[in-house]
C-alpha cells in the first residue's frame, strides 16, 4: 500500500468514526435537553449551544469521510456512487443507508434555519428524524466498515447504541413533566428494534463471508470485466486474459505450514473470484517468526497467482505492498506466463476470520511503467 493509499484509507476510517461519535453525542445532548436534566451550574443555553456545535462538527467530519472515500485510489468510487443511493458497486444497499442519512442530516439542518417560518411544532417533528439518522448511520457503519470485527469498532457501536437507547427509553417510558405522558408502546418497540439489530449484527456482519452477502443485496458488488474480442478467445489459450480494469469479490481459506525448526512459516491463501471477473487468486507468503512474538512474521518471499477459468492465461508475480492487521491490503505486479508477457497490477483487500475463512475484494488495473521498474 502506497503512502497516499494509506493516508486516504486511514482518513476515511477515522473521519467516519469521528462523525459517528459526534452524531451520537449530538443526539444524546438533544435527548438530555428534552429530559430537562439541568443544573444551576450548567444553564440550558450552554447545553443548547453545545448541542448545536457538536451537530455542526459532525457534519464537518462527515464531509471529511466522504471526500477521503472518493479520492481513495483503491475503492475508486465515482461521484455518482458517493451521492446517489444504490449506485455504488460495493455493498450498494448498505452504502445507500449512509447516503440517505447524510441527506436527512442536511434536511434537518435546513429546518433549523427555517424554524422561524415553519414554527416550533413542525421543527420539533422534523427533529425526531435524527433518531432515524442514528439508526441508518449505525447500520451503514456496521455493514460497510472494514473495522466492524475489531473489538474497538464494536465497542464504539455498542457504546453508542447503549447511550442513545438508554436516553430514548427514559424519554419514552417516563413523563418529563406533570403535563407530559409516557409512551410505553414506543419504548417497547425501541427495545425490540435494538434486539433485532443485535441479532442481525451477530448473524450478519460479524460472520465470515459477509462481503459476498452484502454485495448480493443489490446485484453485483463489482464492476464486471469488459468483454473479450473473438480474436482473443480463439487463441491457443481456451479462456481469455483478464481485461483491465476489473473487480471481483473473493472468498476462500487460509492455511498455515510451520513454523519448522528454523522458524519458517508459509501462509497460503486460496480464493475464488465471483461477481465480476472470474477465476482464482492464490497468495503465498513465506517468512520467519519475529523474535518471541508468535503472531509476528517477517515476510521473506511472496508469490501471487491469478488464474483465468478453464485453463486461461496465468499471471504470476510477487507482492509489491502489504499492510494491515485485522484487514490486509496488498498489491502485486503480475506477468502473464507464456508468450504474451502482458502485465496487470492487482490490489487486494481481505479480512481473515479466526476460523481461517477469507473474504474481500480484488481489483485489477493496467500496469504502469513505474510499477514494472
Amino acid at each position: 500500500m502506497s503512502v497516499w493509499e494509506a493516508i486516504t484509507w486511514d482518513v476515511a476510517r477515522a473521519g467516519g468514526f469521528t462523525a459517528y461519535i459526534l452524531v451520537t453525542l449530538a443526539i444524546a445532548l438533544g435527548l438530555i435537553l428534552t429530559l430537562h436534566w439541568q443544573s444551576p451550574r450548567w444553564p440550558r443555553l450552554i447545553n443548547s449551544e453545545l448541542h448545536n456545535f457538536v451537530t455542526l462538527l459532525s457534519l464537518v467530519f462527515v464531509g471529511v469521510h466522504v471526500l477521503a472515500v472518493w479520492v481513495d485510489p483503491f475503492t475508486r468510487f465515482g461521484w455518482n456512487e458517493i451521492f446517489i443511493p444504490f449506485a455504488s458497486h460495493y455493498r450498494p444497499l448498505w452504502m445507500a443507508l449512509g447516503i440517505i442519512a447524510l441527506y436527512l442530516g442536511i434536511a434537518i439542518g435546513i429546518t433549523t434555519w427555517l424554524r422561524p417560518h415553519i414554527g416550533y411544532r413542525w421543527w420539533r417533528r422534523c427533529h425526531v428524524l435524527t433518531l432515524l439518522i442514528f439508526a441508518l448511520a449505525t447500520v451503514h457503519g456496521i455493514a460497510t466498515g472494514s473495522d466492524t470485527r475489531t473489538w474497538w469498532g464494536m465497542a464504539i457501536y455498542t457504546g453508542s447504541a447503549l447511550l442513545v437507547g438508554t436516553l430514548l427509553w427514559q424519554r419514552l417510558h417516563v413523563p418529563v413533566s406533570a403535563q407530559g405522558r409516557a409512551h410505553p408502546i414506543l419504548a417497547t418497540g425501541m427495545l425490540l428494534l435494538v434486539l433485532a439489530g443485535t441479532i442481525w449484527t451477530v448473524l450478519g456482519p460479524l460472520q465470515p463471508g459477509w462481503n459476498a452477502i452484502a454485495n448480493n443485496g443489490q446485484g453485483s458488488g463489482a464492476r464486471t470485466a469488459a468483454p473479450v474480442s473473438p480474436q482473443q478467445s480463439s487463441t491457443s489459450s481456451a479462456a481469455p486474459a483478464f481485461t483491465t480494469p476489473f473487480r471481483a469479490v473473493i472468498q476462500g481459506t487460509l492455511t498455515q505450514t510451520g513454523p519448522d525448526a528454523h522458524g519458517t512459516v508459509i501462509l497460503r491463501i486460496d480464493t475464488t473470484l465471483s461477481q465480476g471477473a472470474q477465476g482464482t487468486l492464490q497468495i503465498v507468503l513465506q517468512g520467519q517468526i519475529s523474535g518471541d512474538d508468535e503472531d509476528g512474521m517477517n515476510i521473506t518471499a511472496s508469490q501471487v497467482t491469478l488464474n483465468a477459468p478453464a485453463g486461461g492465461l496465468r499471471y504470476v508475480g510477487p507482492l509489491t505492498r502489504l499492510a494491515g492487521e485485522q484487514q490486509w491490503y496488498m498489491a502485486a505486479l503480475l506477468t502473464a506466463t507464456g508468450s504474451s508477457g502482458s502485465q496487470v497490477e492487482v490490489q487486494v483487500a481481505i479480512h481473515i476470520a479466526a476460523s481461517g475463512q477469507v473474504s474481500g475484494m480484488v481489483a485489477g488495473i493496467p500496469a504502469t511503467v513505474g510499477n514494472s521498474a
